[in-house]
């Protein structure tokens, strides 16, 4: 398999795509497991079932509020460790990340499962008819909170190094059983809705024993890694205290999710799925742009850790660029085939027509949103996380007022325009302080050089 990519020197287009693809392909099997769900399920339970499984998994998803503390900060430190050749600190960073997602998967699984029926009930769901499945989807999801935390640790670990195939073919290799087992599932044993999250649980500790097993292959240096070993307490104060701006804005954007959920139930509960499904399709846009992403920022990192500073600019400008091409191309898609692609999934022509009015909308937000994705990258790559999660907050944030003031008078357009608009402010300003920022502290650097 292929060894890690020498990220300091070299072209910056070739190198930038060779450690992208992976990872973007990895977030394309991860959607194509996604879109496969949701279509076992409303194949085989039906279109209420969806909004069943919609409702759980925005607590699945606020586990990433803790999951990126951790991830975020250890592809930072790795990546920077291994440009200026301190092999040593990678495996003291890497441990440390590990320990802490054990702590944070347990801690959050414990509450989730104890809590679950109230946490299912703040969405806005009362019907019986979606309220316990739901519940019952939330509870055995939280027994594979652990392994979604490793898996996800242990392939940050492995791209800061500037290896993303490795990850690329273990997580696909757990996606492509997933599939598999709610098929099993939900199509031969009709464990219901139950098979779907039994099925995730069980990929995802399979992608856990396949990412340990690479890691400590013969010719990794973090081979010889002791994973039980207590590391200085500092260790632990870096990870967290670089990643938790991350935390707060992952768990904040997912806070919100819930919120603007709520507001979409009390208007109608059936529309949850339409939202769910609409995310999916979105999601090739943000896993394109966040493979992209988790590419620069390791790339940043080498080169920052390397003192190569003249790169890092560059390297912002051709994936930005390379970015927005591939955002254009989806935006088209969306604007042009939303009707088709929604009535793949769907039978009922209402929850069709709503499906269309929101992916066009959003559809026409995807470049922006894929340059703040680049941006907070490249930030990340140079150990600032502070900027971009700022931006994030108060841009998302804002979304909660202007559809409180809006939704009476639009309805369900007031949302989906609510989220358009903030996307659209989120990218342009996140570009212009990157830019700025960047080129301030260059030349203060130049400047202290010379002295």
């Amino acid at each position: 398999m292929r060894g890690r990519l020498n990220l300091v020197e070299g072209s910056i287009g070739i190198n930038l795509f060779r450690l992208a693809f992976p990872i973007i392909l990895t977030s394309l099997m991860s959607i194509l497991y996604n879109l496969t769900d949701i279509k076992f399920i409303s194949y085989y339970l039906g279109d209420d079932a969806v909004s069943s499984a919609t409702a759980a998994s925005f607590y699945i998803g606020l586990s990433y509020s803790l999951l990126f503390i951790t991830k975020n900060s250890v592809q930072i430190y790795v990546a920077q460790s291994i440009g200026a050749n301190r092999k040593n600190s990678a495996k003291r960073y890497a441990r440390v990340s590990l320990i802490i997602s054990v702590v944070f998967s347990i801690s959050y699984g414990l509450f989730t499962y104890i809590f679950a029926e109230q946490l299912i009930r703040l969405v806005g769901v009362k019907s019986p008819h979606y309220l316990y499945p739901a519940i019952d989807f939330l509870r055995i999801s939280t027994f594979g909170f652990i392994f979604l935390f490793l898996s996800q640790n242990l392939s940050a670990i492995i791209n800061g190094q500037g290896d993303t195939l490795g990850p690329f073919v273990f997580l696909s290799s757990g996606v492509i059983l997933n599939i598999f087992l709610d098929y099993l599932f939900l199509g031969i044993f009709r464990f219901g809705i139950k098979g779907a999250a039994i099925a995730t649980v069980f990929s995802q500790l399979i992608s856990v024993i396949l990412l340990f097993m690479y890691l400590k292959r013969k010719n990794s240096i973090f081979r010889n890694m002791k994973f039980f070993k207590l590391d200085e307490i500092k260790f632990y104060r870096k990870i967290i205290r670089l990643g938790l701006p991350s935390g707060i804005s992952q768990g904040l954007f997912t806070l919100i999710s819930i919120i603007i959920a709520k507001m979409i139930a009390d208007v109608d509960e059936s529309i949850l799925g339409v939202q769910r499904l609409g995310i999916q399709f979105e999601s090739f846009s943000w896993n394109i742009a966040g493979g992209f992403a988790a590419a620069v920022a390791t790339f940043v990192g080498h080169n920052y850790g390397a003192g190569k500073y003249d790169r890092i600019l560059k390297i912002y400008k051709v994936s930005v660029i390379s970015i927005s091409g591939f955002c254009l191309v989806l935006t088209g898609i969306f604007v042009f085939f939303a009707r088709p692609l929604y009535s793949m999934f769907f039978i009922d022509t209402r929850l069709i027509e709503e499906g269309v009015k929101y992916l066009t909308i959003i559809g026409l937000a995807q470049v922006p949103q894929g340059i703040e994705i680049i941006t907070t990258g490249a930030f990340n790559g140079v150990g600032k996380t502070k900027e971009p999660n700022i931006i994030g907050i108060v841009g998302t944030s804002l979304r909660i007022p202007i559809i409180m003031i809006t939704l009476p008078t639009f309805g369900l357009l007031a949302i989906w325009w609510t989220i358009h608009f903030s996307m659209v402010f989120k990218g342009i300003i996140s570009a212009l302080i990157f830019i700025i920022t960047w080129k301030k502290q260059l030349e203060y650097m130049k400047i202290t050089l010379e002295i």
